[in-house]
């Protein structure tokens, strides 16, 4: 059954990873780092071609990722009319002083998929939101496809176990982490406040 499945995927060639990369982009829940791992497997080619593919593979990825990032805006501005847009704003700023590369080093987490939404929502431009996107997606984009080559189908499947755990860690320690600089922040804030100098 499983050498079926990969005859078939096979027989696709490069235009299956490139759709199944524009699928995972789109935010549809889809296992784009499984189909990465595999065509790295079957696909027997040179190392510098690889790399190739992955750029051209990623770049794929940030075009079709503009289509959350169209609705993140799209919502954004009917959340403008029913929000306070100075909190809107502020959020806003904020997610365009320090979030750009938080836009690269999500991408290889699960939470990397919704930060298109937020990208839109947070009108971060387009170059800079493709720029990032691309960053954060091309040398996780060749590290699979180098591990797809190198590896067995059970390694793969070992690996892609490790890596669902890692995410998982990677996604709490940003979270934690986000959260202790803000708290500090507002420490820092309320102490300058109550200073009589």
């Amino acid at each position: 059954m499983l050498h079926t499945v990969l005859h078939y995927l096979q027989s696709f060639g490069v235009w299956g990873l490139f759709g199944s990369t524009a699928i995972e982009a789109t935010s549809v829940p889809f296992p784009g780092a499984l189909f990465l791992l595999i065509y790295g497997y079957l696909m027997p080619i040179g190392t510098w071609q690889l790399v190739l593919l992955s750029a051209v593979n990623s770049l794929i990825y940030a075009l079709f990722s503009l289509i959350p990032y169209y609705i993140g805006m799209k919502i954004g501005k009917l959340s403008k009319k029913k929000l306070d847009p100075q909190k809107i704003e502020k959020a806003q700023h904020w997610f365009q002083k320090y979030g750009d590369w938080s836009i690269a080093l999500s991408r290889p987490t699960g939470f990397g998929n919704y930060m298109s939404y937020i990208c839109g929502l947070s009108n971060i431009s387009i170059c800079r939101y493709l720029v990032f996107t691309f960053i954060g997606v091309f040398p996780w984009n060749t590290l699979l496809l180098f591990i797809g080559r190198q590896g067995n189908l059970e390694t793969i499947q070992k690996f892609l176990q490790l890596l669902k755990q890692g995410g998982t860690i990677a996604l709490i320690v940003f979270v934690l982490a986000c959260s202790g600089w803000i708290f500090a922040k507002k420490i820092r804030m309320g102490k300058g406040e109550s200073s009589p100098y």
